[in-house]
């Protein structure tokens, strides 16, 4: 009796979960997209999970550390690999690269590399979709190579796990294209603030690196799933400072600026010589007469080789960069190390491991940075305050170059060091050195990958833009416009208004004057929203209210004319070629939206196809 009672009890529970479920698709992918509250519930959710999702890939890769390399009391990575037998140190990376090589290939090729272009061809051709399976399989599989001593940094796996959770959820409420794309950006900014406790540049480098567009709807969500992200992992960590713990930068006056401009040109330099090294290497290897599931194995060999030598290159490095800036290493073996970890990283990306870019950015640029603060400071040591600034300073410059997002480098250095100061060489030294390899060569790191592949993100983009002008100019407003107009007269109360916008499919409704038939405006729902007392409930009107209307549409416009302004409501009233006060239908901007939308995405992926068959 007991077991029925139990089984049955468990059935409606089921059936509410599956009715919740059900409800919130039906919001998910309405007509008119999802409503601010379901995405900002949405972004709560992504947030907690990207946050919780950083916490665990730390310490995954800690647990990968400690099977690869046996546990230990020693204070640092660095320690306990320098303590082992030269056999365990060149034999640990070839391992995890012999596992994670059959795992990439036959199961989850998503996972080659360092996440983040895989995510911008989904942003730009798949429309925001990707394999759920990739979220676990990426996680695992950079932490043990990683966790192995792989050269190769956090940014890129956890990018690429929140943006896929996110997209999994727009997918599997079966949302709009724009809008999974936003909860995709949304788990890569959570993912991003709680690995690096930087929320802020976790928005904006989603948005500079994948969106490339703003708008509040779009921001909202992003900026709370970072926030939610980012405070869940510091609750957890018990972070409550910096991620890096050096000394503020101090300048002798506003001429030191001066050399922050050489500065950004060697750290555009100095990327792209990483950048095209990497690339250079994983085309030698993609050559290379040997089964692709063993390449990430024959990488780990040579980084543990070369690791022999200079075993500071191993895994991420982070205590061997506060070294570096706070001037504890001799000025030959910083620049040693530069050039190490370039060959290192090309080690262990370019042959197929797993990992991302961001880490040996910083390494590198920390390098670079000290060295050429040494070197200034020993010429000019009335202007050049100390070699420590330079290397900080570095790190934002060179991952700026590489990665041609200038804004989410200075913030993401700023949130990592929090010192105030250092804002305004920062800033500097990043504009030139994006600047300057962007002018040398149109690519970046990340889009570098995708253009081997045949995909061409900027030109996508810039084909988007024509097309979506060509598009507009060629669709007469009857076409798109909405005939089955629901109005208001213009003396229609507060209290009739409220009952008439709880029937209506849209937020705003034209007002019609009951003598002449004519528009009296438009009336939004959020006029009536506010709070009324009773009297003027049955004693305002709707003619008193409505606003006049932006712009005003013949049948025979073009709908580019729609756009021309971005003010006013989203309803455009639309008047009768013969008679310019006959109201014949509505026109709502989403949907001219939602029209070249559809025609883009189209366009894109027969272009795309046209491009790799041309290869």
């Amino acid at each position: 009796m007991s077991l029925y009672r139990e089984r049955t009890s468990k059935v409606p529970l089921l059936a509410r979960i599956d009715n919740s479920v059900e409800q919130l698709r039906k919001q998910a992918n309405g007509a008119d997209g999802p409503g601010f509250s379901v995405m900002l519930s949405l972004a709560v959710l992504i947030g907690i999970v990207g946050g919780l999702g950083a916490v665990a890939f730390h310490y995954l890769i800690r647990f990968m550390k400690s099977t690869f390399y046996a546990p230990t009391t020693a204070a640092t990575f660095m320690e306990v690999v320098q303590g082992l037998s030269w056999y365990h140190r060149l034999l640990a990376p070839a391992l995890g690269g012999l596992v994670i090589g059959p795992v990439i290939h036959y199961l989850v090729r998503e996972a080659r590399g360092h996440g983040v272009p895989e995510v911008m061809e989904a942003v730009a051709l798949q429309g925001g979709k990707i394999r759920f399976r990739v979220a676990p399989m990426k996680a695992l599989i950079s932490a043990i190579c990683i966790g192995s001593g792989g050269a190769a940094g956090r940014e890129g796996p956890i990018v690429q796990i929140g943006a896929s959770f996110g997209s999994s959820v727009g997918q599997y409420l079966k949302m709009r294209p724009e809008d999974i794309k936003t909860l995709l950006c949304a788990g890569a900014a959570a993912g991003v603030g709680g690995t690096f406790n930087a929320p802020l540049a976790g928005v904006i480098f989603g948005l500079e690196v994948f969106i490339r567009e703003l708008n509040f709807k779009m921001l909202s969500p992003i900026l709370l799933a970072s926030v939610v992200g980012t405070q869940l992992a510091n609750a957890i960590f018990g972070r409550t400072g910096p991620i890096f713990n050096i000394p503020g930068i101090t300048m002798t006056g506003p001429l030191e600026l001066l050399p922050y401009v050489g500065l950004g040109l060697v750290a555009a330099a100095v990327g792209l010589i990483y950048q095209n090294s990497l690339y250079s290497l994983e085309h030698f290897f993609e050559n290379f007469s040997i089964p692709e599931p063993v390449k990430p194995a024959v990488g780990g060999l040579c980084l543990g080789a070369l690791a022999l030598w200079v075993p500071q290159i191993m895994a991420t490095g982070y205590p061997v960069m506060e070294d570096a800036l706070t001037g504890r290493l001799p000025l030959q073996m910083v620049a040693l190390f530069m050039g190490a970890k370039i060959l290192a990283t090309c080690l262990t990306l370019g042959t197929g491991g797993s990992g991302g870019i961001f880490a040996p950015s910083l390494f590198i640029g920390s390098m670079m940075g000290t060295t050429y603060g040494s070197l200034m400071h020993s010429v000019l040591p009335g202007l050049i305050s100390g070699s420590g600034p330079y290397g900080m300073v570095g790190m934002g410059a060179v991952f700026a170059g590489v990665s041609h997002a200038p804004v989410a480098s200075v913030l993401l250095l700023f949130e990592m060091t929090r010192d105030p100061v250092s804002l305004l060489p920062l800033m500097l030294a990043c504009m030139v050195s994006s600047t300057a390899t962007r002018l040398y060569q149109r690519r970046n790191i990340y889009t570098t990958k995708l253009l081997n592949r045949g995909v061409d993100v900027e030109a996508i983009l810039e084909r988007a833009h024509r097309a979506s002008e060509d598009v507009l100019e060629g669709v007469r407003v009857r076409e798109a416009m909405s005939t089955d107009v629901a109005t208001v007269s213009n003396s229609t109360t507060v209290r009739q208004l409220r009952e008439k916008f709880k029937e209506a499919s849209y937020e705003e409704m034209p007002v019609i004057c009951e003598d002449t038939g004519e528009l009296v405006g438009i009336l939004s729902s959020c006029c009536i929203l506010r709070d009324w007392d009773e009297e003027q409930e049955d004693s305002v009107v709707a003619g008193e209210i409505a606003s006049q209307p932006c712009m005003k549409l013949s049948e025979s416009d073009s709908l580019d004319k729609v756009l021309e302004t971005s003010q006013g409501t989203d309803l455009v009233p639309v008047y009768s070629d013969g008679d310019c006060r006959k109201l014949v239908g509505v026109l709502s901007k989403r949907e001219v939206f939602e029209v070249v939308r559809r025609t883009i995405q189209e366009g894109d992926k027969s272009a795309i196809e046209e491009m790799r068959a041309a290869d």
